[in-house]
């Protein structure tokens, strides 16, 4: 089928290709920014597939109150339908609606439908639910769905939004749904709850073993499918041109994860960036010119204490994240290292999954020489031309005739930088210019 209002647009793969690729399949999940054109892709699917597919659209929030007997209309999908392809071709109108509100979803349930669905409501939410009289004491009397002790009318909008979208997967009218961000109103725990069972053939099998498949359109990684990579799909939109780029590795889909929760590791309360050194002076100083130059941002700097123990905190790091080559912090941890160091080191970190361009070889054997000139000279009372004369030998740094030990030395340079500060251009070129880089939102 043709998209007449919509003719400019263009797909890669089509629309057709597409549809013929996911047919048959349990459940497909879109995602991608807004107006990437997610929600298109789920009207196309819904015009190819006929009255036995159904698309949930965004404006489904529904008030009810009391519930009175009636009976399906017979000639009602195909109502739907004539709805949904009149709309669907009219270039003025962007669908979003649900024909099927909370209260014919309730009216139209069978009785074990009707249970079930109160059942399965109330395992996701952890509470309890059941069809009651108004007058207990009247068989006729109209009913209300009790939720722990209350009437739905009352209960959270995200409590009937849930029973709305569950109530028409129970239908049996439909083989397929199509849903539009299915996260409207919902907590991320249901969100979760929800999405692992949409997602478990079993558990739909026994609620709705009609349903044979589901596609969902969402901004919410909890609705990615972690047990089939190659289900999610990237929507992004170039001027009129629509792609669907199909996720085929853990590293693209913790990557669309990373992307879904706002591309902040902050926001995680993760660090913006791991930087690890070789001693307590390399540690202190670099922790100060990185608070300094990115404030607001959460950058650790981790002493190493040597490449055994540089290794193992790598290892650490790995297992805490499942793996660096995969995790989106990986371009955000960096190894600093002086001019000497073990040979091979570079090698065996980057079979860990550090970056080669992360890994950063200072061109001295010392921190000190990445200390603001500036500072140095007038720490030793000199001029700036003379502090590439620093002199270090074992523990301690000395220049006209004044000498420190190298943590009196740091603790000098440290309480005298400013964020203004000009720093040596290796420090800038080498290090802070990647961070930079690598934190940019």
């Amino acid at each position: 089928m043709s998209l007449p209002h919509n003719s400019g647009l263009t797909f890669t793969p089509t629309l057709e290709d597409f549809a013929k690729s996911r047919a048959g399949t349990a459940s497909t999940v879109l995602s991608g920014s807004n107006n990437s054109g997610k929600s298109l892709v789920l009207k196309y699917l819904k015009s190819t597939m006929g009255k036995t597919a159904y698309m949930i659209g965004t404006n489904r929030f529904y008030h009810v109150y009391h519930f009175s007997t009636a009976l399906r209309d017979p000639n009602e999908l195909d109502q739907f339908e004539h709805q949904f392809n009149s709309n669907f071709r009219n270039e003025q109108y962007n669908y979003e609606q649900n024909y099927i509100d909370l209260n014919k979803i309730i009216v139209g349930l069978s009785d074990k439908q009707r249970t079930d669905l109160f059942t399965l409501c109330g395992r996701l939410l952890g509470s309890s639910i059941s069809m009651r009289k108004v007058d207990a004491d009247n068989d006729l009397s109209m009913r209300y769905i009790d939720i722990d002790g209350q009437n739905l009318s009352v209960a959270s909008t995200g409590t009937r939004l849930l029973m709305t979208m569950l109530g028409i997967c129970m239908d049996d009218r439909f083989k397929t749904l199509l849903i539009d961000e299915p996260e409207l109103g919902l907590s991320p725990r249901i969100q979760r709850a929800l999405s692992a069972f949409l997602h478990d053939a079993t558990e739909r099998a026994k609620y709705f073993p009609h349903l044979k498949q589901v596609v969902l359109a969402t901004h919410s990684a909890h609705f990615l499918r972690s047990t089939d990579l190659s289900s999610n799909f990237i929507v992004s939109k170039d001027g009129a041109h629509i792609t669907l780029t199909q996720v085929e590795s853990i590293g693209a889909f913790h990557r669309l994860q990373f992307n879904l929760l706002g591309n902040s590791l902050e926001g995680l309360f993760l660090p913006s960036a791991i930087l690890y050194v070789e001693g307590p002076t390399d540690q202190k100083y670099l922790d100060r010119v990185i608070g300094a130059r990115f404030q607001g941002k959460n950058v650790v700097v981790i002493r190493s204490g040597g490449d055994g123990e540089l290794k193992k905190k790598l290892h650490g790091l790995q297992e805490s994240l499942g793996g660096l080559h995969t995790s989106p912090l990986r371009n955000r941890v960096f190894v600093l290292v002086d001019s000497v160091h073990a040979a091979g080191l570079k090698a065996e970190l980057s079979k860990m999954g550090v970056l080669d361009d992360n890994f950063i070889v200072w061109s001295h054997n010392g921190i000190e020489f990445l200390y603001p000139p500036t500072l140095v000279a007038d720490i030793f009372k000199t001029d700036v031309g003379n502090v590439s004369s620093l002199n270090l030998e074992g523990d301690v740094a000395a220049l006209n005739d004044i000498s420190f030990t190298k943590n009196q030395l740091c603790n000098e340079v440290v309480t005298r930088l400013q964020h203004d500060t000009a720093l040596p251009p290796e420090l800038e070129s080498k290090l802070l210019a990647r961070i930079q880089a690598a934190i940019r939102d």
